[in-house]
């Protein structure tokens, strides 16, 4: 299964991190490869990106459903491809760490159907890169709106 997981300290508190992550709007852009994203309802978003997998490249168009918020700790997620045959889910987790916020990023995104074995191969390294490039931006934008 194509899964990654980042874990960085962001130099900010917990309280600043939550109230950039509750918000899809700023962290949506920040997606490796991104093109548009637009909110359908709270807690549903569409998130349209562009993915090099080596070989291929193509755009991809995901619903994305929050299905938990924790405030000040937890944000999960559900993937369904609008035109691909994928799925997945992800999660945002916030620990208060010493003048720090421990910040964990997960994503996991598989291929289904007859073409999933094919596709899972081509995003086993793609899946572990974005959630790393996705996290890392996260905590750079964060520091520069700190």
């Amino acid at each position: 299964m194509p899964n990654g997981t980042k874990e960085i300290n962001v130099t900010a508190s917990t309280q600043h991190v939550w109230s950039f992550l509750e918000e899809v709007d700023q962290w949506a852009p920040l997606i490796p490869g991104y093109i548009e994203h637009e909110k359908v309802s709270g807690n549903q978003f569409t998130w349209k990106f562009r993915a090099d997998l080596g070989m291929m490249q193509k755009n991809i168009v995901m619903q994305v459903d929050i299905t938990e918020q924790v405030e000040r700790s937890k944000i999960a997620f559900t993937l369904e491809g609008l035109n691909e045959s994928l799925e997945g889910n992800g999660s945002f987790q916030l620990e208060e760490a010493a003048k720090t916020t421990k910040l964990k990023g997960y994503l996991d995104i598989r291929g289904k159907g007859m073409m999933g074995s094919v596709i899972n191969s081509m995003m086993k390294s793609y899946v572990p890169e974005t959630v790393s490039a996705l996290t890392e931006a996260i905590d750079l934008k964060i520091s520069q709106i700190e």
